[in-house]
């Protein structure tokens, strides 16, 4: 009977020590930080180089269309991961500052650039992470009656009438029209659109659907990569930068993990970030001497010549006004 009594008396024990150490685990796993992001937005070195107190959680895509990365400031969040063009939809008051002055004191000149056209409210509170230039993608190119090359020019050859495949940003086409002295009038790049699409540009020009598209290089490298029909062009005159940046939810109380950004930008993500079509934010001009393994034939597009780079330029944010002013231009032209 003593045994017996012992023996449950044990059991109760054991078990409540089991459901101690699974409280722990719980508690253990809910103590991690959070990155969130939308996953097919940045490459996976992004989150493979986190340390292991960190976790990524994906925005889903049904959330993303709803209410973009808002949803997640509603969550546990210690970091949000974006690109650019979602900047002016995130509450300014919602985000706190990220500091890592050991970091930024290291940008580059696109960088700091890019930082200041966002105004005091935002240049504070984002911290560049990476950046990948616009570029146009081709499709059998040397079946195309080209001109200019080397220029963005070249999307007014004959060839490409009604054959290319535009971003919907009328912001970004502006920019470009601009550097070429197009001033005001945008109908000539309009003459030539096969469409205004974003989300499907690549598919268009790998399908056939279309010969030539705009996009960032991240967005097509894969492609350009395993798919020798196409060929990319980053024009002589610079290029429009596509920034990938960090937001920081005023709740979280985590510093910010220069841990990550170094372990992103070391010797071991180094060469597979940028074959990705992406380049750190700090001074990357020292990177060709670091015989960096990239496709020979597009070792110009993924470590740009200082001349060509110094030439790229980012996209202030505009204020309502300015938005519907160039919002009038583009629709009147």
């Amino acid at each position: 009977m003593n045994t017996n009594t012992l023996g449950r008396r044990e059991f109760i024990k054991y078990g409540l020590s089991s459901s101690l150490v699974l409280l722990s685990g719980c508690s253990t796993s809910q103590k991690k930080l959070a990155l969130r992001g939308v996953t097919n937005s940045f490459p996976s070195e992004f989150v493979n180089s986190l340390s292991n107190g960190w976790e990524f959680f994906p925005i889903k895509d049904i959330e993303f269309k709803k209410s973009p990365y808002n949803s997640a400031l509603n969550e546990k969040t210690d970091l949000l991961v974006l690109n650019d063009g979602w900047i002016s939809d995130l509450p300014i008051n919602s985000l706190q500052e990220i500091k890592a002055n050991n970091i930024r004191n290291n940008f580059s000149k696109q960088t700091s650039a890019f930082l200041d056209g966002l105004g005091k409210d935002y240049k504070n509170k984002l911290f560049p992470l990476a950046v990948s230039p616009w570029v146009i993608l081709f499709r059998n190119e040397d079946s195309l009656a080209l001109n200019n090359k080397n220029s963005w020019e070249v999307v007014f050859s004959s060839s490409l009438t009604k054959q290319i495949v535009f971003p919907k940003s009328p912001y970004l086409l502006i920019s470009i029209a601009q550097k070429i002295d197009l001033v005001n009038d945008f109908s000539k790049i309009k003459s030539q659109a096969h469409s205004f699409d974003d989300m499907n540009a690549l598919n268009w020009v790998v399908s056939g659907r279309a010969n030539a598209a705009v996009l960032p290089l991240s967005s097509c490298v894969d492609s350009l990569v395993k798919d020798p029909r196409l060929s990319v062009l980053l024009p002589q005159e610079g290029s429009p930068l596509n920034w990938t940046v960090l937001a920081s939810p005023s709740a979280s109380l985590e510093s910010f993990p220069t841990d990550w950004f170094n372990s992103l930008w070391s010797s071991t993500y180094l060469r597979r970030v940028i074959s990705k079509g992406f380049l750190p934010p700090t001074n990357f001009l020292d990177l060709r001497r670091k015989n960096i393994n990239v496709p020979k034939r597009y070792q110009s597009i993924f470590l740009p010549e200082e001349s060509v780079w110094n030439k790229c330029w980012s996209l202030p944010i505009l204020s309502f006004q300015e938005k519907k002013e160039l919002a009038l231009n583009w629709n009147n032209s």
